[in-house]
């Protein structure tokens, strides 16, 4: 008999459960009605964590109840409240200043309370109605130890992982719920967060000069972007003749007068490190408060000057963060389709690309690509016919290789289709760009493999521009993300100047923006031959600056 009365009662655990998850939600969406300045892509599979959690949550004590809906308010308070203010999720290192300078937070928190009240209501009443929706149904629910072995699991799987992983790995997409960051945030800070320098406590505020941004009196009606994922120059046949063939589509355009291809240096090793600087123009190490003001930011200059803005990428949203969410009209990650994206990979983000009526109003379009990314040959599994490059023998250099030329004869095609596409429309004075964040390390010269690693092997990415034929005298050869960046700005009707650096002189950065990191500087000679440095630390290279006097 007990147990069929467990049962029943088990129902109404289902139904907190449900409803624990929509509370977690709703702040995030009472948000969005008051202040519409961040997007929020569906995660069902957040969703059904969250949901299996409250279900779970439901069967612990009263009071262990009552104290983690406190944990998630107080959480999603500070989360939403850095969201109104600074208009991005808190990271890790963020949460160290809300606590260090509590009463500054505090008084600012009061004076600004007239223009963001709808924040702690929207952070609160959800969790204080599941508190009394916990209270009332108190005989209902069936309670038992194993409801709070559960949730301690749970809530130690972040913390754990930060024990064992770095600060990227938790750092806020701005396209993620709230709560999923904050979860992630304060994970982190928790277990790691205090042995950690911000770069704001690194860099003097005046440390660097400002940029300054003159409006142009012409932009171009069709700009696209497509920033490959993993994408080595030294793999491409059009950039190096001793590649495979992996390249025969791009190789018969380049005969065009309006093609242009060349060798770049990214901008980072990492993707949340390269696109960052890559969307706000950042060159100069240690320069957070520029990437995070958004005041060159490429998605942001074109919602000022008339366009309409797009992000589609093959990839998770992780690889959101401080792109400038906020000004994009249009967005899909992984997680938005993920059966389309898991089957179709780039082929399925041509398809939304030819969805958009290119020829009505101005547009700009980033696609972001995901192949190129090991496992290599899982790019192009959906087509078999890529499958083209056999490895020489059993070792992993072989086979690592000749999956990634195939690989990259997957994306050949893609991006064939993309160009022909966009000529097909007829737009007067359309731009195609294609850059990746960073390349791969494939075995030479050292035996290493992937990324993240400072080296040029990594750093040397491609570049093609298609639709300037003004442009095809210039010597693009190492050309910098930088400079991509300021060339894609002048199509969107924009001019940009950095006063800190001459153009010959640019950076490759490290994994972790918000810490102390190691960096690459890069200085061009005769002939736009590259001079490299040796590494260094942002904390070392401000320091040797201000002994000098900068």
């Amino acid at each position: 008999m007990q147990v069929i009365e467990n049962l029943k009662k088990i129902k109404y655990n289902a139904v907190m459960g449900v409803a624990f998850a929509f509370m977690v939600l709703l702040p995030d969406y009472l948000y969005q009605a008051f202040l519409p300045n961040i997007h929020y892509l569906t995660d069902v599979l957040f969703i059904f964590v969250i949901t299996v959690f409250g279900f779970f949550m439901s069967m612990t004590n009263l009071y262990v109840y009552i104290l983690i809906c406190v944990l998630f308010m107080g959480m999603q308070l500070i989360q939403l409240g850095h969201i109104a203010y600074f208009s991005r999720p808190i990271n890790p290192l963020d949460i160290g200043k809300v606590f260090d300078e509590f009463s500054d937070v505090y008084n600012a928190s009061i004076s600004d309370l007239d223009d963001f009240w709808f924040v702690p209501f929207a952070a609160i009443c959800p969790f204080l109605a599941m508190i009394i929706m916990r209270i009332m149904w108190r005989k209902r629910l069936y309670v038992s130890y194993i409801g709070l072995i559960a949730v301690v699991i749970f809530l130690g799987v972040k913390p754990e992982r930060a024990t064992r992983r770095g600060l990227h790995h938790f750092l806020p997409p701005e396209t993620r719920y709230s709560m999923h960051n904050s979860i992630n945030s304060f994970s982190f800070y928790l277990v790691r967060g205090f042995d950690h320098k911000s770069l704001e406590d690194i860099v003097p505020p005046d440390f660097y000069k400002s940029y300054t941004v003159e409006k142009l009196p012409e932009s171009s009606d069709l700009v696209v972007l497509v920033m490959g994922e993993s994408t080595s120059a030294a793999k491409m046949h059009l950039l190096n003749p001793e590649a495979n063939p992996t390249t025969p589509q791009l190789d018969a355009l380049a005969q065009n007068d309006d093609f242009i291809a060349a060798t770049a240096v990214s901008a980072g090793v990492a993707t949340h490190a390269s696109l960052p600087l890559f969307f706000n123009m950042v060159k100069e190490p240690g320069n957070i408060r520029k990437l995070t003001s958004y005041t060159t930011n490429l998605f942001k200059l074109a919602k000022e000057n008339g366009y309409t803005t797009y992000f589609y990428s093959a990839y998770d949203m992780k690889q959101t963060n401080l792109i400038g969410v906020p000004y994009i009209d249009n967005m899909a990650t992984y997680e938005s389709n993920r059966r389309k994206f898991g089957a179709l990979k780039e082929d399925y983000l041509f398809d939304l690309f030819k969805q958009i009526d290119l020829k009505k109003g101005k547009h700009f379009v980033v696609l972001n690509f995901r192949s190129t990314h090991s496992p290599y040959e899982k790019c192009y599994e959906h087509h078999p016919e890529f499958n083209v490059f056999k490895p020489q023998d059993d070792s992993r250099y072989a086979e690592e290789n000749a999956a990634y030329d195939n690989a990259v004869l997957y994306i050949d095609a893609v991006l064939a289709q993309i160009i022909r596409h966009i000529k097909s429309q007829k737009i007067p004075n359309a731009q195609f760009v294609f850059t990746s964040d960073h390349g791969e390390m494939l075995g030479i010269p050292d035996g290493k493999y992937g990324h993240n690693k400072l080296a040029a092997e990594v750093y040397a990415v491609p570049f093609i521009l298609v639709g300037s034929p003004q442009l095809k005298n210039i010597d693009f050869k190492y050309i910098s993300h930088n400079e991509i960046s300021k060339i894609i700005a002048r199509f969107l009707g924009y001019s940009v100047n950095n006063p800190n650096f001459t153009d010959d002189e640019f950076f490759v950065h490290g994994n972790n923006l918000f810490k102390d990191y190691e960096f690459i500087r890069l200085k061009r000679g005769e002939n736009r031959t590259l001079k490299e440095y040796p590494l260094q630390t942002v904390s070392r290279y401000v320091e040797k600056k201000l002994k000098k006097g900068r």
